[in-house]
């Protein structure tokens, strides 16, 4: 019979036993005797089998090696391939959930991962465990529970990142900054971009490039429009236009380079919304109806097909309504009532075939033109309460902040000065929601709520 290899490490209870049967100069037969076969022996010190306390007992006396120091070294040997098991079980977990994900199915890819409790996970998969259950979160736009994995995930990030794990360290933050941006949150959210983009380098996909300037162009248009008063804020105010506006057209021009036309038509949208804001309403005018003309032709195609896409007709759906509620918010603005009415409609329309959060804003934008034509149109209120009902059910806690806001201002105006407040301490309670889950340092075991980065 051909002799044991000789890589078995010494420190494992088949090397330790092999170093002392040399070390007496003993051929397996000479152990093995009439009461074991060689096999068993071999078997034995390549660790190939967990050996019997019987037969450690007689491997001890035999070899002249304290019986304490084989139990020892067998105890060590089943803890050892107990976590080798674990870890492949977990590893197999991981490998499911991210091809599940990636077709599309979060809540299939959710569901072995929803009662998980990743911190008794192995550490060198915890923050990938995490980080992937807050991505199903995310995509089922659960973004409080998404946004406690994302925390636990990233802080138990090791620095020094495998290169076959960099895309999921860098989908982590990306996906964190725009949790946080959901929960309004747009400064921890800048940071987290910045750390995204700081991570890139020529081999990252233009998508995620893309993905990141634009999450920076919307906080930027986010905190231009933040109310001031000082000369100094004005010039504040510029500077992150300007901001906003480099980072949607660097967004815009990488879409385009790789085909995402719809990315295209949206992004167009934001560098329209920020003309608006710097005062150029005429030239977001004009891009704002270039995009609605073309994107409700090809609404109009999709929906009129036997056999139609049904994520398609939803995506293209969401471009008609984001630059129809634009427009409607421009028309507003100049006080051409019937105009912003036309283009609200248009919204509402092309939300019924697309995201809740469009139809509320769709509900928004038509409570705020009906107040203006009359304070006292009971429309105006039924519509911003119409919004509330629709985020009722979601975690678009920035969203339902705006409502709570829009419907509070109209009671007041109103004269319902008890109905009103009430509406603003909402806002101001869900905005408190959001800031104490940004802050707080939260376990991933710790999980209650069940309920693309745009």
């Amino acid at each position: 019979m051909p002799r044991p290899p000789k890589h078995v490490p010494p420190n494992t209870l088949g090397g330790h036993i092999r170093a002392a049967r040399e070390r007496l100069n003993l051929s397996l037969a000479n152990v093995a005797g009439d009461r074991y076969s060689t096999s068993l022996i071999s078997q034995i010190e390549r660790n190939r089998i967990e050996p019997s306390q019987e037969s450690l007992r007689f491997l001890a006396e035999k070899l002249l090696i304290p019986l304490a120091d084989l139990l020892t070294l067998a105890h060590q040997q089943w803890e050892a391939e107990t976590e080798t098991c674990h870890y492949k079980a977990h590893e197999e977990l991981l490998s499911t959930a991210l091809k599940v994900l990636a077709s599309k199915r979060p809540r299939e890819a959710l569901e072995p991962l929803k009662r998980l409790n990743i911190a008794q996970t192995p550490k060198l998969l915890s923050w990938r465990l995490a980080a992937i259950r807050g991505q199903c979160y995310f995509a089922l736009r659960q973004f409080l529970s998404a946004l406690n994995d994302f925390h636990y995930a990233v802080t138990e990030r090791p620095e020094v990142i495998p290169e076959d794990q960099r895309s999921e360290a860098l989908e982590l933050h990306l996906h964190l900054a725009a949790t946080l941006r959901e929960l309004k949150q747009p400064d921890a959210a800048f940071e987290q971009f910045t750390i995204a983009l700081g991570m890139m380098d020529a081999s990252t996909s233009l998508h995620y490039i893309a993905e990141t300037h634009w999450g920076m162009s919307l906080i930027a248009f986010e905190r231009a429009k933040k109310p001031f008063e000082s000369t100094h804020c004005v010039h504040y105010k510029e500077t992150q236009l300007q901001l906003a506006r480099k980072h949607a057209e660097n967004a815009y021009i990488l879409y385009r380079s790789i085909g995402e036309a719809l990315r295209v038509a949206l992004l167009t949208c934001q560098i329209a919304l920020i003309e608006q804001e710097s005062g150029k309403v005429d030239e977001a005018r004009h891009h704002l109806r270039e995009v609605l003309q073309n994107w409700m032709l090809e609404l109009d195609k999709q929906t009129n097909l036997p056999e139609r896409d049904q994520k398609h007709v939803h995506e293209v759906a969401n471009v008609v309504s984001a630059a129809a509620c634009s427009l409607a918010g421009i028309e507003l603005e100049a006080k051409n009532y019937q105009e912003a009415l036309k283009y609200v409609q248009q919204a509402l329309d092309a939300a019924q075939l697309s995201y809740v959060l469009r139809k509320a804003e769709a509900e928004i934008m038509l409570g705020r033109v009906l107040e203006s034509i009359n304070i006292y149109d009971p429309d105006a209120e039924k519509a911003f309460r119409d919004a509330i009902q629709s985020l009722a059910s979601t975690d678009r806690i920035t969203a339902q902040i705006r409502a709570h806001d829009v419907l509070g201002r109209n009671l007041l105006k109103k004269g319902e000065t008890k109905a009103g407040e009430e509406e603003l301490d909402t806002a101001r309670s869900l905005s408190d929601v959001a800031s104490a889950f940004s802050s707080s340092s939260i376990s991933a075991e710790d999980e209650t709520d069940e309920v693309a980065l745009k």
